[in-house]
């Protein structure tokens, strides 16, 4: 039994014995393997990186041997495309942009005019304009083309022209362009610090319903307050705001360093087919002439601001978006004249059925306007200030027997203040404006404004007033950004005389209880522009 027993331990002691021998010999010849085999691998991963290595140095060399580029296409501030050879000079450079303007409003309407019971609220697409822009075939020729695509009117070339820069001090322009003289209109529609310019440069929006009866025309009930197609279709009266607006001419402007100071002096000067016109709309062989100059008396601190590096950069932006850390302030002075020939007038002493002058066909005459506008603008620390008054006359067949005067003016002011820099701004604008000064029954009807219908009977317009508040958040600056405001319209009447209408032969209701028209407006507006 014994014996069996320590039989039965030697031999489990020699079976793990041999087990330990076993392994012990495997992974001795395991292991060399294994290490060879990571060793191999090593070796080519090596080999492999070299030749890559040498790959990338002959293509580097390669490169280095071959002309650089000549074409360079990228986005900044719009897609662009730039061809430029050294060795011939040329520079030839390409910009696309789009700028889309969407905006919502409400308005409340003032019932004391029978045209004006019924309340708006419209989405519009105010603004879709596309932009090209560049030089060719070097720096000192650059083009400029604006289209307009909104559905408003059809599409339409608000801008084509070119200009030689060679000299800062004296640069050419020819084409179509806006004629230099008011400086809200000068400032971009995608450039307000707010929903759009005031009634000084005209502030309306009109539609028509599936009937084509107008639906809703700032003021309401009266001539159009529009900047474009403004004149009237007859005798050529202006019964817009204070813009003479786009024309196809030539103009020599630049930027002149004085005192020490950079772009002390800018000026504009040219020659136009007219106001407002279109094509070949000249109707005689005289054209409007206009000049303005601006004196940068504080040139500001920041060049990244919203005037560029150049001083006021043709005073184009409104508000002190760059914050400005030293004072930044300009005076601008604008003047134009135009004489005209017009085929029509009105006679107020013949009215038709709804008491409006009837056009006298047979009247051919010349017209005389003329104007001045002052601006003064000022940034400062996220602040910004834009004052301006315009005056004009026109002046109806001035060397014949009508000799009809009427004379027009208006001011606004535009405050503005970052209380977030470059983010949050609060906006106040406010505007007045006659469009016929001292107006009365003949006034109104030979000019072509017309009268107005109130609850019991015609008056004619006196004066508009116009406030605005409201904020703007600048996602992007003035490339994306949303504009909310609330503003309050003011239109105040005139009686017309008894003995003015008796003079006339003027036969229809007049007025007797004279109320101002309130109108109450809300407006949202976001802007993309790419």
């Amino acid at each position: 039994m014994g014996g069996r027993f320590f039989l039965k331990k030697q031999l489990k002691s020699f079976f793990i014995c041999w087990l330990a021998a076993t392994v012990a010999f495997c992974w001795a010849w395991a292991l060399p393997a294994s290490a060879a085999s990571e060793k191999e691998e090593i070796d080519t991963l090596k080999t492999q990186v070299q030749v890559l290595m040498q790959r990338i140095e002959q293509l580097e060399k390669k490169r280095a041997e071959a002309p650089p580029s000549k074409i360079n296409a990228y986005w900044k501030d719009g897609f662009r495309i730039e061809y430029k050879d050294p060795e011939k000079d040329p520079e030839y450079r390409f910009r696309f942009r789009t700028g889309i303007q969407l905006r919502y409003t409400y308005v409340n309407t003032d019932n004391d005019v029978p045209a004006n019971t019924e309340n708006y609220s419209s989405f519009t697409m105010r603004r879709l304009r596309f932009y090209v822009d560049g030089t060719a075939p070097n720096k000192d020729w650059k083009y400029y083309v604006h289209l307009q695509l909104e559905n408003q009117r059809s599409i339409h070339a608000h801008d084509a022209f070119v200009i030689w820069k060679k000299y800062k001090y004296a640069r050419v322009q020819f084409g179509r362009m806006k004629i230099p003289y008011s400086m809200e209109f000068w400032q971009s529609g995608f450039m307000q610090n707010g929903c759009d310019r005031t009634v000084f440069t005209g502030d309306s929006e009109m539609d028509k319903d599936q009937f084509g009866n107008k639906i809703y025309d700032f003021p309401g009930d009266n001539a159009r307050l529009r900047v474009g197609g403004s004149l009237d279709s007859h005798n050529g009266f202006p019964t817009g705001g204070m813009v003479i607006y786009r024309s196809q001419g030539i103009n020599l402007n630049g930027y002149v360093d004085m005192f020490g100071q950079k772009d002390f002096l800018t000026y504009w000067t040219g020659v136009f087919n007219g106001r407002d016109t279109q094509a070949l709309a000249n109707s005689d062989d005289q054209m409007l002439w206009s000049l303005r100059v601006g004196i940068n008396f504080l040139p500001g601190s920041d060049p990244n601001g919203p005037m560029g590096p150049s001083g006021f950069y043709h005073y184009f932006m409104q508000g002190d978006y760059g914050y400005n850390t030293k004072p930044l302030a300009a005076f601008v002075f604008g003047t134009f004249i135009n004489r005209d020939r017009e085929r029509e007038y009105y006679n107020p002493e013949n009215c038709d059925s709804n008491y409006g002058a009837v056009v006298t066909a047979d009247g051919p005459h010349d017209t005389r306007n003329y104007g001045f506008d002052g601006t003064l603008m000022f940034r400062y620390m996220g602040m910004s200030c834009d004052i301006e008054t315009a005056w004009e006359e026109f002046i109806q067949d001035p060397d014949g027997e009508l000799q009809n005067t009427w004379d027009r003016w208006a001011a606004r002011i535009n405050l503005g203040y970052f209380f977030v820099p470059k983010k949050w701004e609060v906006v106040l604008k406010a505007a007045y404006f006659e469009r016929i000064t001292d107006n009365n029954l003949y006034d109104s009807l030979a000019s072509g404004l017309g009268l107005v219908m109130l609850d019991d009977g015609y008056a004619v317009e006196d004066d508009l007033q116009q406030f605005r508040i409201g904020v703007n958040y600048y996602l992007q600056g003035f490339y994306h950004y949303i504009s909310a405001e609330v503003g309050w319209t003011r239109r105040e009447f005139e009686k017309i005389k008894a003995s003015e209408a008796t003079a006339l032969g003027f036969t229809g209701p007049l007025s007797s209880e004279i109320d101002d028209q309130d109108d109450i407006r809300f407006r949202i507006q976001y802007q993309y522009f790419f």
